[in-house]
C-alpha cells in the first residue's frame, strides 16, 4: 500500500495581494497525475487546507474540484484541520465527502471519543494494512485548563504536558484496539527544535520551545503540518511534510516536497517526492544602484511571473528616487517580473523631515469647509446633499466652538 502525506496548502493564499490560485492549480494537477501514475492508495493532508477560516468561493471550489477527481485515480483521502482552518467549515460536508472516499476530521472529539479519529486504511484488495490517527489542530480546551495570572512559562509547561497526555492517550488506544497493525499519525503543531518561516502564523503551541519529540513519539510514523519547510523531528519517524509551494519570500530557496510511505506488512519505506516549482520569489536589497544592478541579472524561470520584494537603503534623501522605482517596475513587468512589495529607507532624516514639516504647514492652510465641499462636489444636488452640508456645518461648529 502507498500513502502520500502533504500539508499546508493554504488555498486562497495571497502575498501582498498577489493570488496564489494559479500556483495551487498547477500543484494539484501535478499531484493528481502523480497519484494516478504511481497508484497511490491514500492521500493524507495534515492541516491548513485553507489560508482563512472563511475561505473564498474560488478557494473552496478548488478544494472540491480536486477531491471529486480522487476516486477516479483509485485514491482515498484523510484530511484534518490546521490552525488556519475552521473545524466546522471542514466538518459540515463530511457525509457527502465520505461517499467519495474522503474522511475529514475538523474538530477533535475529545479523549472520551478518541476512537473516532482512528481510521483503518486498506489496500486495493480490501485488506487493512495500517491505522491512521487523524489528529486535527488541538485547541486549548483539549490540552490545558486556563488558570488565573498565568505567565508564558506556566502556559508553556501546561501545553507541553497537555500535549504529552493527549498523544500518549491516543497512542495507548491504538495499541489497545489495533495491536497488530502499523500505526500512522498525522497532526498539525509546532514541534521542538524546528524553525518557522515568515509565512507561518504563530499558534497557541507555536512558541519557541515547541512540543518535545518524545511526547509525539507514539506511532510507527508521524507526519506533521504547520512548519512549511519539511524538517525531521525524529529521523525516520516524525517529519514535517512541507507546504507544496513557497508561500513567503524566505521559502524561495527551499525545495518543497511531499512524503511517500510504501507499506509492506509491518514495515514501511519513507521517500521524499520533490514538487515541481512553478514560480520564483525574490528579495532584492541594497542601494538603488545595487538593486538596479541585481535586477538586471534576474530572469523569470517559469511561466508564472516571478514576484519581487525590493528593499532600498539610501544614505540621503533623493526626491528623484520614486520615479526611478516606478520606471524600474515597468521595466521588470516586461521581463515577467512583478514587484509586489517595496521599502525605501533614507538614513539621513534631516531633508525628509523638512519636507514633512512643509507638507504639514500646507495641510494646516486648508479650510475644513472647502475640503468637505471638494469631497461631495460630484454628488447630485438634492435633499441628501443639502442635509450632508447642514450636518457637517453643525459638527464643525461644535468642534471649533471656543470653550469658556
Amino acid at each position: 500500500m502507498k500513502i502520500l502525506i502533504t500539508a499546508d496548502w493554504h488555498l486562497g493564499k495571497k502575498l501582498h495581494m498577489e493570488d496564489f490560485g494559479q500556483d495551487m492549480a498547477l500543484f494539484l494537477d501535478w499531484l493528481l497525475r502523480y497519484i494516478g501514475e504511481n497508484e497511490i492508495d491514500y492521500l493524507l493532508v495534515a492541516g491548513d487546507i485553507f489560508d482563512q477560516n472563511n475561505p473564498s468561493n474560488e478557494a473552496t471550489k478548488q478544494y472540491y474540484d480536486f477531491l471529486v477527481q480522487l476516486p477516479g485515480k483509485g485514491c482515498k483521502a484523510i484530511i484534518t484541520a490546521g490552525n488556519h482552518d475552521s473545524p466546522s467549515y471542514l466538518d459540515t460536508p463530511s457525509s457527502l465527502l465520505n461517499s467519495l472516499g474522503t474522511t475529514v476530521v475538523g474538530r477533535f472529539p475529545g479523549m472520551d471519543q478518541v476512537e473516532k479519529i482512528l481510521i483503518p486504511v486498506a489496500n486495493r484488495s480490501g485488506k487493512t494494512e495500517a491505522i491512521v490517527a487523524a489528529i486535527p489542530f488541538l485547541q486549548d480546551r483539549f490540552i490545558r485548563q486556563v488558570g488565573e495570572s498565568e505567565g508564558i512559562k506556566e502556559i508553556d509547561i501546561k501545553i507541553r504536558e497537555g500535549m504529552r497526555k493527549v498523544f500518549k492517550g491516543i497512542g495507548d488506544e491504538m495499541k489497545k484496539r489495533f495491536p497488530d497493525q502499523l500505526h500512522i499519525g498525522m497532526a498539525h503543531l509546532h514541534a521542538q527544535g524546528t524553525k518557522a518561516s515568515e509565512a507561518e502564523r504563530e499558534i497557541q503551541i507555536g512558541n519557541e520551545l515547541g512540543i518535545p519529540s518524545d511526547a509525539l513519539d507514539q506511532f510507527n510514523y508521524l507526519g506533521l503540518g504547520h512548519i512549511h519547510t519539511g524538517q525531521p523531528v525524529l529521523e525516520g519517524k516524525i517529519h514535517y511534510a512541507s507546504s507544496p509551494i513557497s508561500l513567503g519570500f524566505s521559502e524561495n530557496v527551499y525545495k518543497h516536497k511531499i512524503i511517500q510511505l510504501d507499506i509492506d506488512g509491518n514495515s514501511f519505506k519513507q521517500t521524499f517526492i520533490p514538487v515541481p516549482r512553478f514560480r520564483s520569489l525574490y528579495q532584492v536589497k541594497g542601494t538603488m544602484q545595487e538593486v538596479e544592478e541585481k535586477l538586471a541579472l534576474l530572469k523569470c524561470k517559469y511561466d508564472l511571473p516571478a514576484l519581487l520584494d525590493l528593499s532600498i537603503d539610501e544614505p540621503t534623501f533623493d526626491p528623484k528616487l520614486m520615479p526611478r522605482i516606478e520606471a524600474l517596475k515597468n521595466e521588470m513587468s516586461a521581463k515577467n517580473l512583478k514587484v509586489v512589495s517595496q521599502r525605501v529607507i533614507f538614513r539621513d532624516k534631516s531633508i525628509s523631515r523638512k519636507l514633512g514639516t512643509l507638507a504639514h504647514e500646507r495641510v494646516n492652510d486648508l479650510q475644513p469647509a472647502a475640503v468637505f465641499e471638494k469631497i461631495i462636489e460630484g454628488r447630485e444636488e438634492n435633499e441628501e446633499k443639502s442635509a450632508l452640508k447642514d450636518l457637517f456645518n453643525t459638527i464643525l461648529a461644535d468642534a471649533t466652538q471656543q470653550q469658556p
